[in-house]
């Protein structure tokens, strides 16, 4: 529900979600700092712990694209891609107040649908003892579903669609090419070098994108910062929304685009001289055109409330 809120374009919602979710530290300093602390002192003793924990496993023949689904509440969910047309977990329990349920459709043969679920067993368990840490092997061309409330999401190489939820945990997607859509509320997302379609939701947490060649990119949070990283592709439709954060564009030298933005209180930025003025505007705000290139750009469109807008040039 909250997610849904924030992409709201209410600005009193915004504001009062970021506000109550939030605080008011400064995005680019507190927020930094917060998640390299909990880096530091959180992921290895969660590494640490996981290792420790007996693991099970369970491997079954599937198609070559399986829909996969996962359900869990705390721990680390980790899905690559490999060229088996096989579906290969491995976990780990933290407690026996937890138990994991695998289902599959069809029952025999090769699964085309496969689902796998936390279960708790104690109504009294709680913190810790829930954590259950997964590692998934997935024929690449697998559409999956990720819920982790509070966990790290790490997707590798996957050619079909990604579904990715987690509350608090990191998100991190790379060299996907399918349609990608990452939803947080307070942990960042970074997805690297995506092909596909990618849609990044956050409140307070980060969102970057680097090096990707997708011909559509949505990016929106309230009050973590937006990066965008590598050249835009020729037709490429970018669209980065933020409230009180920063958004960064770093491009390269050659990067040609009609570029149309809307900033209230934050401040506008940019290393690219102005090219041939636009004369057609179909969408509202300030349209230019930066870059050298006439004939061939793509449209970004940049809005922010508060925060400020750069778009740097590479060197």
């Amino acid at each position: 529900m909250i997610c849904f809120r924030a992409r709201n374009e209410d600005k009193t919602v915004l504001k009062r979600t970021t506000q109550g979710l939030c605080g008011r530290q400064n995005p680019s300093t507190g927020k930094a700092l917060r998640w390299a602390v909990l880096a530091v002192l959180i992921l290895p003793l969660a590494v640490a712990r996981a290792a420790d924990l007996p693991k099970e496993e369970k491997t079954i023949d599937s198609t070559a694209t399986p829909q996969i689904g996962l359900s869990n509440m705390i721990g680390h969910v980790v899905v690559k891609a490999w060229d088996r047309q096989q579906i290969h977990v491995i976990y780990s329990i933290s407690s026996p107040q937890v138990a994991v349920d695998i289902d599959q459709l069809p029952q025999r043969g090769l699964a085309e649908k496969f689902h796998v679920t936390t279960r708790v067993t104690d109504p009294h368990v709680s913190g810790v003892d829930k954590t259950v840490h997964y590692t998934l092997d997935v024929p690449a061309g697998s559409s999956i579903e990720i819920h982790n409330s509070e966990g790290r999401i790490d997707v590798l190489k996957l050619t079909g669609d990604a579904s990715l939820d987690s509350s608090g945990g990191i998100i991190s997607v790379d060299d996907a090419s399918g349609h990608v859509v990452a939803n947080s509320i307070d942990g960042d997302i970074i997805i690297l070098r995506a092909s596909g379609k990618v849609e990044a939701y956050s409140i307070c947490g980060n969102i970057r994108l680097l090096g990707a060649t997708a011909l559509s990119m949505r990016a929106q949070t309230t009050s973590g910062k937006i990066v965008y990283e590598g050249d835009l592709v020729s037709g490429g439709d970018y669209n980065f929304r933020n409230y009180r954060g920063d958004i960064d564009l770093f491009l390269p030298p050659s990067a040609s685009f009609e570029l149309n933005r809307a900033t209230v209180r934050g401040k506008f930025v940019s290393e690219f001289p102005n090219g041939r003025p636009i004369v057609r505007r179909p969408y509202p705000g300030s349209h230019t055109f930066l870059g050298s290139d006439v004939s061939s750009t793509a449209t970004v469109r940049l809005s922010s409330f508060s925060g400020n807008v750069r778009i740097h040039r590479q060197n």
